[in-house]
């Protein structure tokens, strides 16, 4: 396929700063189609980015647009019923994470997915961040030895302000960070260590959330999570998210991830500001851990003035992610991480969900 035409669904900020300048100068794809719920909004990205049709219904895009695939990037309780209905067309999709608001919702567009023999992707970005990837570099080759366990802190704020939001609405997430930032960790330890069986998780609701528009009801989801997770392996890792953290830094977000093992511990850490560090300790050396070096492969042409400018170069100029999965699709290949590893992850999630409610420590993973 010479050029792969994408209809995105969804106008927020993380479609316009994501998906758009990704695709913006693939030479092998362009996004010819764009849907949002606001007309003036849809119009006006529509407009600023060159895309020729926009609809105000993601029904009429899948139905009327003339695409080959479709960016679903809209409120978790449209996933499912958008990304089936975009597999029936026998479109290729990218799908954000949770994929459905449970893993039975996710199971369901996964087996569409491998019955239609659709190029597919659900974008767990932080695996493909240079550091992640350096991190798993030295972990294959052989840095660590056998892996024991692996620690990993996401701290953010967004949720300090306690007003209405989707994202703490049970109904419209699924979950809260637990299914959120929780998803993330959950996939980027599976990126490192390899298939989780069993997890446990308490979660909590630090923040009163504010009412909904309409004044009705909601469930409100949790802000923290605490999740302890084992592989195959019989490795082990402590996960801990939280969305009312104040970090002091500039983009007030914060990652550290520790891999302890046999031979050797690595640890990592980013304040998402001007911090993408790497230091190691080998079994026996005396002193503390130092810095590492980076592999050219995996940094080459990224800046790393700001953690910014990392992310802008490496999902809008190489083939991670958005640009992989275009690639993929005009090739006739495949690409990871695809629908089915989406619902492997929706899995853990849920299983850490039950955990939490039912306070009965490690649930299997289905």
């Amino acid at each position: 396929m010479d050029n792969v035409r994408v209809g995105l669904i969804g106008t927020s900020w993380w479609a316009d700063s994501m998906y758009l300048p990704a695709l913006a100068a693939h030479p092998r794809g362009a996004i010819t189609a764009i849907a949002g719920r606001n007309l003036a909004t849809t119009e006006e990205m529509a407009a600023r980015w060159g895309i020729s049709h926009a609809y105000t219904s993601a029904d009429a895009l899948l139905a009327e647009a003339d695409i080959d695939a479709v960016i679903i990037a809209s409120s978790n309780s449209s996933h499912a019923p958008l990304a089936l209905a975009a597999i029936e067309r026998g479109l290729h999709v990218l799908c954000e994470k949770p994929l459905g608001l449970d893993a039975d919702e996710a199971d369901r567009i996964a087996a569409a997915a491998e019955r239609a023999a659709i190029v597919s992707m659900t974008p767990f970005t932080y695996r493909f961040m240079p550091l992640c990837a350096q991190i798993r570099r030295y972990i294959d080759e052989g840095y660590v030895g056998r892996p024991f366990h692996m620690g990993a802190r996401y701290f953010t704020g967004f949720a300090r302000d306690g007003e209405y939001a989707w994202r703490f609405d049970r109904a419209e997430a699924g979950s809260g960070v637990l299914g959120d930032l929780g998803s993330h960790w959950i996939d980027l330890a599976m990126f490192l260590l390899g298939p989780i069986e069993a997890i446990a998780a308490t979660t909590s609701t630090m923040v009163p959330r504010g009412p909904r528009s309409d004044g009705a009801p909601y469930d409100v989801c949790d802000d923290v999570a605490m999740m302890t997770a084992r592989f195959t392996s019989g490795a082990t890792a402590q996960l801990l998210v939280s969305a009312v953290t104040w970090e002091g830094t500039p983009f007030g977000q914060t990652h550290e991830i520790e891999v302890v093992g046999s031979e050797g511990t690595l640890h990592a850490f980013c304040d998402w500001d001007t911090v993408q560090q790497l230091r190691g300790v080998r079994s026996g050396q005396i002193g503390p851990a130092h810095d590492l070096e980076r592999s050219l492969d995996i940094w080459h042409g990224l800046r790393t003035d700001t953690l910014h400018n990392t992310y802008r170069d490496v999902f809008r100029t190489t083939q991670a992610m958005t640009r992989g999965w275009v690639t993929a699709i005009a090739d006739g290949t495949s690409v990871q991480p695809d629908l089915a590893h989406g619902a492997q992850v929706q899995r853990v999630v849920d299983a850490a969900i039950r955990s939490a409610a039912t306070g009965d420590g490690m649930v299997e993973v289905a």
